[in-house]
């Protein structure tokens, strides 16, 4: 996912891949502006701006740092994008940065300082694209003594979360686009197969298990003896060709759709070119579902794991159409849990599904209560008793670590993304492979992140996050300003003299965290190298339009960022790195590296194809078209007496069967 999250007209980024382009295609309807997930369903702050007609960047908020992130145009040829959930509010802190660089010393720079303003952009102004600005203040206060565990606590039977109050259109798993409400779609569904929320690691779910041919093409999975929907009906293969089809269907508008495109005939099918007889996703019988695919696909299990491919109750969407997801009386489901009260904005009770067909040991209710404003109220009901988890964000991150009490509370969970500069290849002097190794190792990534950023990430290590196959932290140059310095010297710059005067760091100039990087990177660089780079800030939506031109035209450095949608190295490589994917316009294109990830695509030997991406790495990072800044995190308050609340680093929602009290 890249949270940065975009909002376009037009189609939606492809999940599966398996084009030549890496990308995907689909396109909606055009003349349609959205704006879709702009909190990731978490309340985690993300800055923002929406220009109609225009793709949108945004990530999240680092503590204290005024506004983060950058406005985005749409991806090469409009690369279709799987957007987020509407209804979700986005805080951004309305105070402008300061950063001081001292010239004569490498990386003296003070810290991002924000004010106490922030600014909510909501997506609830009558026209769908539209912004509205909202300003308010912190509603976290300060305090001293933190909140006692609430009586019973020891056995927790009533789990307490916080939500986003607007999910009333996102508890379908067929068009859920991952934002409010996935948390609970996956509490209360399960497909054929899991994500571990620790190790990762893809787990049989529904299925008891499932093979696959010599060739990759063909998925044969075995149900479950016994499944059944929490109504006690049986569950059948059936359901999941339906559930299937039914999100491939072009009517059903799935914002996740393509993540069934691999699957033969889907993607005809999504586009209105096919029929739902001729995607090849078959129950052969109650108990067994067959699945073949157009090519290979080893990243396929990982997309068999979400939610779009959750099973779903045809007579209860035949009986209440859209509105199945409103109640208990049609809301059936196969996970953990089942839904038992629904307040529109108010509150939503699961408990625990009687015929769920595994263990579940987590709390026996669980209740999230629906705020407009996770990010501003959470925290107040948590400090009053009424909630167990918090969501963090802006100031509130230097707020409560700095509290006596509460900043033992404060947990930071890695996210799987990555924040860069990126460089143009093609343009002088960046077409110079030792210009971009200096500019890499002159920038000291650590010292950006724990002073510049206070903390508010994880320090880079490599371009592609950790955690996804094919990444090792050996691979990247690191930070060596003598190596830099000796490089810029045989690149025919020593001390920056013949540097040309134009090079450009173009960025939004109202975003103050993007400005507080772009200052301290080029007080670094003029430290280490001696070379001056032009700041270049621009008024969002000339920035857009700046943006869109990059694919033709040359550029300096700007930045952007990148999270797994799921965690391979397709979601990674091939998508945005692949010369003929070229996501972000860097122009860089090495017919090795190309064909490593060509091999590995279609690769079904996981050592192997591991083996390909780590190749692969080795040289995206020696040939520096990106410099990392940071990589993403994110903050949680969570009470003391609770275990097992964790957020696994890709698309993470709390699982509340894995969740007890501390012993």
């Amino acid at each position: 996912m890249e949270f940065v999250v975009r909002a376009r007209r037009g189609g939606r980024r492809a999940l599966g891949g398996g084009r030549t382009t890496h990308e995907g295609e689909s396109r909606q309807g055009a003349g349609e502006a959205t704006v879709d997930e702009l909190r990731d369903g978490e309340g985690l702050a993300i800055e923002a701006r929406v220009v109609e007609g225009a793709a949108l960047e945004a990530r999240p908020l680092g503590p204290d740092a005024a506004e983060v992130g950058s406005v985005e145009p749409a991806g090469p040829e409009d690369a279709a994008w799987p957007g987020r959930e509407e209804g979700l509010e986005t805080q951004v802190q309305g105070q402008a940065a300061e950063v001081a660089g001292d010239e004569g010393a490498a990386g003296e720079v003070e810290p991002v300082e924000a004010g106490p303003a922030e600014v909510d952009l909501r997506e609830d102004s009558p026209t769908e694209g539209n912004d509205r600005l909202v300003r308010r203040t912190s509603f976290f206060g300060p305090t001293s003594s933190g909140t006692p565990s609430p009586s019973g606590a020891a056995k927790l039977t009533t789990l307490r979360l916080p939500e986003a109050a607007k999910i009333v259109n996102t508890m379908d798993p067929g068009i859920s686009s991952g934002g409010a409400g996935l948390e609970q779609i996956q509490n209360t569904f399960e497909g054929l197969a899991y994500v571990d929320q620790v190790s990762g690691e893809i787990k049989p779910g529904q299925a008891e298990k499932w093979t696959i041919s010599p060739d990759g093409l063909t998925y044969t999975f075995n149900l479950r003896s016994g499944l059944k929907w929490s109504d006690g009906q049986a569950l059948k293969a059936s359901d999941f060709e339906y559930a299937w089809k039914r999100a491939t269907d072009p009517t059903t508008k799935s914002r996740y759709a393509q993540t069934l495109w691999p699957v033969k005939g889907a993607e005809a099918f999504g586009t209105g070119k096919g029929t739902a007889e001729g995607m090849a996703a078959k129950a052969t019988d109650d108990k067994t579902f067959v699945v073949t695919l157009e090519r290979p696909a080893p990243f396929f299990m990982h997309l068999v794991a979400t939610w779009t491919a959750y099973p779903v109750r045809k007579d209860m969407i035949e009986k209440a159409a859209d509105k199945w997801t409103l109640g208990p009386d049609t809301y059936i489901s196969n996970g953990h849990y089942r839904l038992v009260e629904w307040k529109p904005e108010q509150s939503m009770t699961v408990e625990k599904n009687p015929n769920y067909w595994g263990e579940n040991n987590g709390p026996d209710t669980v209740v999230w209560t629906l705020l407009d404003d996770q990010a501003a109220k959470s925290p107040v009901a948590y400090e009053a008793g009424e909630l167990d988890r918090a969501v963090l964000v802006g100031a509130d991150i230097t707020r409560a670590r700095n509290d006596a009490t509460l900043s033992k509370e404060v947990k930071k969970f890695e996210r799987q993304g990555s924040q860069w500069i990126i460089l143009d290849t093609t343009s002088p002097p960046l077409n110079n492979l030792k210009v971009r190794q200096a500019l890499s190792l002159a920038t000291n990534a650590k010292q950006l992140n724990e002073v510049v950023l206070k903390d508010a990430y994880f320090n880079a290590v490599s371009i592609v996050a950790p955690g996804v196959p094919g990444q090792k932290k050996e691979n990247a140059l690191g930070y060596d300003s003598a190596k830099a310095k000796q490089l810029m010297t045989e690149a025919g710059y020593p001390d920056g003299k013949g540097w040309p005067a134009n090079v450009k760091f173009t960025f939004v100039g109202d975003l103050a965290q993007d400005k507080a990087i772009a200052e301290a990177v080029q007080g670094m660089w003029k430290s280490t190298l001696g070379i001056d780079i032009v700041l270049d800030p621009m008024e969002a939506k000339a920035f857009d339009q700046w943006r869109s031109s990059r694919k033709t035209a040359p550029f300096g450095f700007y930045m952007n960022g990148w999270g797994s949608d799921y965690e391979d190295p397709n979601n990674w490589y091939n998508l945005l790195f692949h010369s003929k994917a070229d996501f972000y316009y860097s122009h860089w294109k090495n017919a090795e590296f190309d064909g490593l990830l060509d091999n590995g695509l279609k690769e079904n030997d996981a050592t192997k194809r591991k083996g390909l991406y780590e190749n692969a790495d080795k040289i995206l990072n020696t040939e520096a078209p990106y410099i990392t800044v940071y990589h993403w995190a994110r903050f949680d308050l969570i009470k003391p007496y609770i275990d097992g609340l964790y957020h696994f680093r890709v698309l993470g929602r709390v699982q509340a069967y894995l969740v007890r009290v501390k012993k």
